[in-house]
């Protein structure tokens, strides 16, 4: 008599194997996926401490803009200065740019900081410009 597992193709064994693959490749795309955000969170952090480095250029060098114009601050100026801590500073290029932008909810004029890092291929600031 034949085995009537054998006539069939998907048997309860090959199922759970199957299950079992995809179980393990979710799991490591998962990991992937949380690793790689670890990453953009470091960069971030680096943003932040470029905008502290940068409003605190500022405060020490007396920079005032008038309404509407903006100020580049370069990451070598503030490493010089070292107001600019984070290890990326000797990997990534960067700036802050300090404008003194028009709030159109108060009408009142503030001086806004935006930083900008590039880290070679790994991250770069959306609206990044190489000028």
């Amino acid at each position: 008599m034949d085995n009537i597992e054998e006539k069939y193709f998907l048997t309860r064994g090959k199922a759970l194997l199957f299950l079992l693959i995809l179980l393990i490749v979710f799991s490591i795309f998962m990991l992937i996926n949380i690793k790689g955000d670890s990453n953009n969170e470091k960069y971030k952090a680096f943003e932040s401490e470029l905008k502290a480095a940068g409003e605190n250029y500022a405060i020490i060098n007396n920079i005032s803009i008038e309404q509407g114009e903006e100020y580049r601050i370069g990451l070598s100026k503030l490493t010089e200065m070292n107001l600019v801590y984070n290890d990326l500073k000797n990997v990534c290029s960067g700036y802050v740019i300090m404008t003194n932008e028009k709030n159109i909810e108060t009408d009142e004029y503030k001086i806004i900081y935006r930083p900008y890092i590039k880290c070679s291929t790994k991250y770069v600031t959306s609206n990044y410009s190489e000028y």
